[in-house]
């Protein structure tokens, strides 16, 4: 239901190369690799599918990946760097998504666009958004997923969120997402 033995980094060759791909070519910084190999299991079902999907298991410190996505993969391990760390800061993250839900650089765009679905929902979608619920995690992993793990694509005041995790590429590096090899 959470992974097999043989689906965890762990104990499959396989699934350990595929969370070291995720660390290469997306920048997360060198603390981060050591944290998440040392304190987070890290299961994929299937390796040979991109379509996406996961959930981190805060009980067992397991992210779980039914396929070997990237934005799946980013999306949970930054569930998964967020849990313990969000506490007494839940509040500050929801803020700084309703700043950014305002942003009018258009370097931002694109996040803006996110943060402004999280902050004020889709009702073409009948969804409320995240703010309803309070749910700052989601907020937080979101957005991690949302940029690829890129901080260039958010604001400077976003950016102390994401610190220690990733690290800032200079401007003239390709987008990492760009470059990666499967969708």
């Amino acid at each position: 239901m959470y992974g097999t033995d043989a689906q965890l980094a762990r104990n499959n060759p396989a699934v350990a190369k595929f969370r070291e791909e995720v660390f290469t070519r997306f920048p997360y910084a060198d603390d981060a690799k050591a944290w998440f190999r040392a304190e987070i299991d890290f299961a994929v079902e299937d390796l040979q599918s991109y379509r996406g999907g996961g959930f981190w298991v805060p009980d067992l410190r397991r992210v779980f990946l039914y396929t070997a996505q990237f934005e799946a993969a980013i999306h949970e391990l930054a569930h998964a760097w967020w849990h313990d760390r969000r506490i007494g800061h839940e509040d500050e993250m929801m803020d700084i998504t309703y700043v950014l839900a305002h942003e009018t650089d258009p370097r931002y765009a694109r996040m803006q666009g996110l943060a402004r679905g999280y902050i004020y929902g889709i009702p073409a979608q009948n969804w409320a958004g995240m703010l309803v619920e309070r749910n700052d995690w989601e907020m937080f992993a979101g957005l991690a997923s949302g940029m690829m793990a890129d901080m260039r694509l958010i604001p400077p005041y976003v950016r102390p969120f994401y610190e220690g995790m990733y690290t800032l590429l200079p401007e003239s590096a390709p987008w990492p997402a760009r470059v990666a090899p499967h969708p």
